[in-house]
């Protein structure tokens, strides 16, 4: 067999396919399940088989298969079920098959003038299958993270059309050329592909520092935003301090006036009582500061919400956690409740709060009526709120400090109730 021109350069297409499947496969799944070391093996199985096949057969019915069978495999290093690996491997090969069809179509079998000289027109083709191919694959990364609540600016659609486009139009005056040599040939395509590569590679990484820097800042605004709660819930629970105290005075005087016969008198001081026990609603007392605080705060608007609240908090006052962390948790899981809660019929809207300390575990189990349907992806509930990107954060923030303290975390739904239990190990210091 003759090693010409175009068998160089399918070589080099090769290469750029690869580089199109591993991006398609992260739009199915999800990156961080990608079992990298089986993943270099299974994408240099994949480039040793077609390439082999390619060579040695060159059966257009054996490179198909060739083609489902090795996808399959590199399927195999994403964790997902059989049924998403084969839904994948099928969408691939459909969006190859249309990528052909527009190649086929720009080299020649709709009458484009520009196309119909120059000795390298089958190459352009097959370059150009390549190149449409990978303009796919981009739009679909874009679709799924539009579709996930991140906001893609146009730069980004503008980016994931012109640079394919502007290679495809370079190919086009190069394929025109009828005095360019082999090395100039494979080199103008090396080059093009090259330059696509580091553009997006380039690209991915700036929106990847831009993503871990929104990241940052928004945690550092959550930080001093529980900073401010800390202060309040500091306050309220000197509130609590001096409203007990007062409670108590109260008591002693209503006891005297009754033991001094003055019933009017009690009467009276009874209804001042009853006022004032109305905007004093406490809903925790366990005399853990920071709970104490942060579940009075928290509620602190229920009573105009008319939510029926239960709590059941059995802690000591100092637990052996990070203050941030243990606001960060329960503040993120109150949030998400009340949220709920603000849909559901004022009739139905239950509040119950359990925690409790044993065996150096914090145990705590929040429960609330909602309406409406739970959406589901990847075995994880989906926020409805319009600011997806930054609920997703706090969600995140929560599954990070269950994991920091050797925890885990359940969700469950049923009959109208939305259920999440937690334990987190908090060893006592030594």
């Amino acid at each position: 067999m003759v090693f010409d021109t175009y068998h160089i350069i399918y070589l080099l297409a090769i290469f750029f396919l690869i580089f199109v499947v591993h991006r398609f496969m992260r739009v199915f799944f999800e990156h961080r399940k990608y079992k990298r070391i089986l993943g270099i093996l299974a994408y240099s199985f994949y480039f040793i088989m077609t390439t082999l096949v390619y060579l040695l057969i060159d059966i257009p019915l054996i490179t198909l298969i060739t083609n489902l069978i090795t996808m399959f495999i590199i399927s195999l290093t994403y964790e997902a079920s059989i049924q998403k690996r084969i839904i994948c491997v099928v969408y691939m090969y459909l969006f190859m098959a249309a990528a052909e069809i527009i190649a086929a179509a720009m080299t020649g079998y709709i009458n484009f003038s520009v196309f119909s000289q120059g000795e390298f027109r089958d190459t352009f083709g097959l370059i150009a299958t390549r190149i449409v191919a990978y303009c796919e694959t981009l739009l679909l990364e874009n679709i799924k993270l539009t579709r996930k609540g991140r906001n893609i600016s146009w730069i980004s659609w503008l980016a994931s059309i012109v640079i394919p486009i502007s290679t495809l139009i370079l190919e086009v005056i190069i394929a025109n050329q009828t005095n360019l040599t082999k090395v100039e040939a494979v080199g103008s395509v090396l080059l093009l592909f090259a330059v696509n590569i580091i553009a997006f590679y380039l690209y991915d990484s700036l929106a990847e520092n831009y993503i871990k820097k929104s990241k940052l800042a928004l945690l550092q605004k959550e930080k001093e935003l529980y900073s401010r709660q800390c202060e309040i819930m500091q306050s309220s629970t000197e509130d609590l301090q001096a409203f007990r105290h007062d409670m108590s005075n109260q008591l002693i005087i209503l006891n005297h006036l009754l033991e001094e016969g003055k019933d009017e008198e009690a009467r009276r001081q009874l209804d001042q009582l009853s006022h004032f026990i109305k905007g004093k609603v406490i809903y925790s007392t366990s005399g853990n500061t920071i709970i104490d605080g942060l579940v009075n705060y928290k509620l602190q608007s229920v009573a105009s919400e008319n939510i029926k609240v239960e709590t059941e908090i059995v802690v000591p006052e100092q637990l052996n956690i990070d203050i941030a962390d243990l606001v960060t948790l329960l503040g993120n899981l109150l949030d998400n409740a009340l949220e709920a809660l603000k849909k559901v019929d004022r009739e139905q809207r239950m509040l119950t709060i359990k925690i409790m300390f044993s065996q150096e575990r914090l145990i705590g189990r929040i429960t609330n009526t909602y309406c409406g349907e739970i959406y589901l992806k990847d075995d994880k509930i989906l926020t409805s709120k319009k600011e997806k990107q930054k609920h997703g954060y706090g969600l995140s923030n929560v599954e990070k400090i269950i994991k920091k303290y050797n925890g885990y975390m359940e969700i469950d739904y049923a009959n109208w109730e939305f259920r999440v239990d937690f334990i987190i190990y908090l060893p006592q210091k030594n």
